[in-house]
Parts: structure tokens; C-alpha cells; sequence
């Protein structure tokens, strides 16, 4: 092989094998993540959902701490969230139907919620910030589960 041709072949090898490594490690773009809320009992008032990337505050979306809250009509039993520019990492997701339309969770008089809650990875009984967690690459679904403590 001539020379000019062999080192035209060299830099195209390597420019591949840099472009092959740069696609590798690339990190993951942020994207939607959709939330598909089932077991409404009823399509009244809206669904808030609040989406964690940290502890404090978690599961209460009325305290500070939620990366991002979203509140929608109910329009159905079950529905489909989405969460848009959600950046690659660690997350959980709590969710109460707002029946009465306040914006507030209502509670009963010992402070257990009277309206339906539910939380990423559906975890029995309180739901801790740890067994909620799960990962999101570049976008993803999860399904969350209502539950209705007093009806």
C-alpha cells in the first residue's frame, strides 16, 4: 500500500474509533418521564404529583423539597403524568387525589391522609424515601398505584 493511502487510512480508523468512544461515554440527555397513575376511585378534583430528587420534605408534595409539582384534572380512573426535562439520576414520585379540588391533602384528625395517595414503586403502609427511589435514564414510565386509606 503507498504511503499517502496507508496514513488516509490510519486517521480514518481513528477518527471512528474517537467518534465509537465519544458515543459510548456521551452522558444521557434529560427527557420525559410519564407517570401512569392507576386505581382512582373517582373522577373528581385533580391529581398532584410531586417528583424528589432528594429526602426533605418527602412524601408530603404541601412541604418544600419537591423537584417538581404537577397538578391536573382527573378525568378518568386511570391516567398517564409526565414530567418533561428530567435530568438522568435518582428519583421518587408521591401522587394524592385532590378530591376536593383544594390543592391541600386532606387529612382525618390524627393526621393520616383522607384522600388517595400513592408513591413510586407502590411500597406498603408510609412510604419511605428509599423505597421509592428508582432510576431514570433518559426518560422512562413508572406506574403508581392508588390507595385509599378511608373512603
Amino acid at each position: 500500500m503507498p504511503r499517502p493511502i496507508a496514513t488516509l487510512f490510519a486517521l480514518a480508523s481513528a477518527a471512528a474509533c474517537t467518534t465509537l468512544a465519544m458515543a459510548e461515554t456521551a452522558p444521557a440527555q434529560p427527557g420525559a418521564l410519564t407517570v401512569n397513575v392507576t386505581g382512582l376511585h373517582s373522577t373528581r378534583g385533580k391529581l398532584v404529583a410531586c417528583l424528589w430528587r432528594s429526602k426533605p420534605g418527602f412524601p408530603d408534595c404541601d412541604k418544600s423539597g419537591a423537584a417538581t409539582r404537577l397538578a391536573v384534572p382527573v378525568g378518568a380512573t386511570s391516567m398517564a403524568l409526565t414530567f418533561t426535562n428530567v435530568a438522568p439520576g435518582s428519583y421518587a414520585v408521591t401522587v394524592f387525589h385532590d378530591e376536593d379540588g383544594n390543592g391541600r391533602m386532606k387529612r382525618n384528625l390524627i393526621g393520616m391522609p383522607s384522600e388517595g395517595v400513592g408513591a413510586s414503586n407502590n411500597p406498603g403502609g408510609m412510604p419511605g424515601f428509599a423505597k421509592s427511589l428508582f432510576r431514570v435514564g433518559s426518560g422512562g414510565a413508572i406506574t403508581v398505584k392508588m390507595r385509599y386509606l378511608f373512603d
